[in-house]
């Protein structure tokens, strides 16, 4: 340990920051690969991208997606600290970078944080420690959150508690409370910790003070004055409806904790949530929770999480871990440095060193956090074929003109004012409430996959199709460009320009007849010359006759199979894009339906066998014909 020690004090201050240069350029190269692979699904970075990109163009923290000041949804002051370098650097990859760097950053506070209670060995131990944290790599890579950077703020705030440089630490809780309203939970349960550390007056009192009134003017006065549709967000705080289980306000709520505790505890302990709990603090094997003095800042917080209805707020993998981090680490730090007050435990400290250095790598494999898996994470986002081809998607729409998109192109259409998101057609609703939502009048493009996982997995109920379909039709949507479930709409309708369309006697290219399940007969298929050459989309158009029932394929496959009878290429498609052939399609009724097939670069110009199936039925197994007429 002798020799470890002498090598941390000569080297230490120098390996924090190359540890935190690795941290950075690892995180910001993923990042990048993401975004240029259209791999953010969800719709916070376009929702961060499209506000700070309207603020910098004359409306500001104007949010499309509420149709309203981002403010309206959170006090997301911090943003004015970010609009100078967004100014500068118009682009998405700039939030991403600025994520990065001060999720990296964070480890210097924390390293002068520990060192003011541990050596340098313990206190470069703990920083790679963070480091290698797994919520901290999940939370980067899962788009970008303005709340993350109160880590960064809340390790320079405890270190200047410790250091008892008080306007210091103002400073910091103060830039904390920028970040989200809910820090301010955090710095008001920072004035009770003073208390339990026996600080004088101004430590204990201002934090409190700042902390509630900070929060009851975010929740009760601000966020309400934005809120367009205040009544419906429960009191102008949208996010309450997450536990309205509890009560239908503030007061309801704090009553139902109080009086019924049981109750709470057990709503609040699930056999998930206890998982949730575990995961935290397993990283730095729980040694956290020897010093729980420490972790009373994070009560409401986890209170805030646990107590939750949304899955995702009790789960490692997401932005909401993120408050808790520093005191995850802070209390460790206490903890250590109390065990080494012990006499056998101080003349065995490698042994301590190792059991950290363990949990830490043991926990990071046993969660897949993406610090320990870089090679997949580069091999997951490396752009290719069908990246490309979604770049050349959403080239294809002017810069400026308005556009409704699902969530993978959300990000890269965030540079102009007139963006909307798919999921609210899908829907059939404003977002976090029960208004009828109505799309823009000015729409020009929209760019639509139709198997896009967070819509299809959290936004399309029963409705949807109709929803989705009513969209196209009521507004004289024609298919500008397409590849396989992804189609590019413009606003103006031509002639066979739909994706489905009932015909009458149609003439068949490929014959095939082939009934399925009594219910479906697939007809057969053209292949469509678009004056392409160069293309490599292959246009097909199917042909269906529904004959009778309720049941239908959800998906069938297409395989491209050479002479030799080996198969090159297998695409799938999911039937009617999921939106068309179903409840409007009558029976006797013949459905043209256009897919447009992505033919990869590697394929060889020659012939090939196209073969269908099998089918696979909404209710049920495969179609037993499995239809593999070539």
């Amino acid at each position: 340990m002798k020799k470890i020690d002498e090598f941390c004090e000569r080297s230490a201050d120098r390996l924090v920051w190359l540890f935190i240069s690795a941290y950075v350029i690892i995180f910001s190269y993923l990042s990048f690969l993401k975004f240029q692979s259209f791999g953010y699904l969800d719709w916070d970075l376009a929702s961060d991208a499209v506000v700070v990109w309207n603020s910098v163009h004359g409306k500001l923290l104007y949010y499309p997606f509420l149709e309203q000041s981002i403010f309206g949804a959170h006090l997301y002051l911090v943003i004015f600290l970010i609009l100078p370098v967004y100014a500068l650097f118009q682009s998405p990859l700039t939030l991403l970078f600025l994520q990065s760097v001060f999720l990296g950053l964070a480890a210097f506070p924390l390293y002068l944080l520990a060192r003011t209670r541990l050596n340098k060995t313990f206190a470069l131990s703990l920083a790679a420690a963070y480091l290698l944290y797994p919520s901290l790599g999940y939370i980067n890579l899962f788009e970008t959150h303005f709340e993350v950077y109160e880590i960064f703020f809340l390790f320079f705030a405890l270190y200047y508690f410790e250091k008892e440089n008080f306007k210091k630490f103002l400073v910091f809780i103060s830039l904390a409370l920028l970040c989200k309203e809910n820090a301010s939970l955090a710095v008001f349960m920072l004035g009770i910790y003073a208390l339990i550390r026996k600080r004088p007056g101004k430590w204990v009192v201002i934090p409190l003070l700042a902390g509630a009134i900070w929060f009851l003017a975010a929740v009760k006065a601000v966020i309400p004055h934005f809120a367009k549709d205040a009544k419906l967000y429960h009191e102008g705080f949208i996010f309450s409806a997450y536990y309205s289980h509890l009560g239908n306000s503030l007061a309801e709520m704090a009553r139902t904790i109080i009086f019924h505790p049981l109750r709470v505890a057990a709503y609040a302990l699930t056999p998930n949530k206890l998982l949730y709990l575990f995961r935290i603090f397993l990283p730095v094997g729980f040694l956290s929770l020897l010093s729980p003095w420490a972790l009373v800042p994070t009560i409401p917080i986890l209170m805030q999480n646990l107590l939750s209805m949304a899955e995702t707020h009790a789960s490692i993998y997401f932005q909401y871990v993120a408050l808790l981090i520093p005191f995850v680490f802070y209390s460790a730090v206490q903890a250590i440095a109390r065990l080494l007050r012990n006499k056998f435990i101080m003349a065995r400290q490698v042994g301590l060193l190792g059991y950290l250095l363990v949990f830490t790598v043991f926990s990071g494999f046993y969660m897949q956090a993406p610090q320990f898996n870089i090679d997949r994470q580069i091999l997951q986002y490396s752009p290719n074929d069908y990246s490309e081809e979604k770049e050349k998607l959403v080239k294809a729409i002017p810069k400026g003109s308005p556009v409704i998109a699902t969530f993978q192109f959300l990000p890269k259409l965030a540079d102009r004012r007139g963006l909307y998101s798919m999921h609210l057609v899908s829907s059939g609703y404003k977002m976090y409430t029960a208004v009828k939502y109505e799309p823009p009048k000015d729409l020009e493009y929209a760019l639509i996959d139709f198997n896009e996982p967070l819509m299809i997995a959290g936004f399309f109920p029963p409705s949807a199709p109709a929803n989705i379909r009513s969209f196209i039709e009521a507004g004289g949507w024609s298919a500008l460009r397409a590849l396989d479930d992804i189609v590019l709409f413009k606003k103006g309708r031509s002639p066979g320009s739909g994706l489905c369309e009932a015909v009458d006697a149609p003439k068949i290219g490929h014959p095939m007849g082939v009934n399925l399940r009594n219910e479906i007969i697939f007809l057969g298929y053209d292949i469509i010359d678009d004056g392409m050459p160069e293309g490599r989309i292959l246009h097909l158009a199917y042909y269906w006759k529904k004959i009778g029932g309720k049941d239908r394929p959800s998906n069938f496959f297409i395989q491209f199979t050479d002479m030799a009878g080996n198969i090159r290429f297998q695409a799938q498609h999911t039937f009617g894009y999921r939106v068309y052939l179903r409840d409007e399609w009558k029976e006797g009724q013949v459905m043209k339906e256009n897919h447009y097939i992505l033919v990869p670069s590697g394929l060889e110009k020659g012939d090939y066998n196209i073969s269908f199936g099998p089918f696979i039925f909404e209710k049920g197994t495969d179609s037993p014909e499995e239809a593999r007429a070539r």
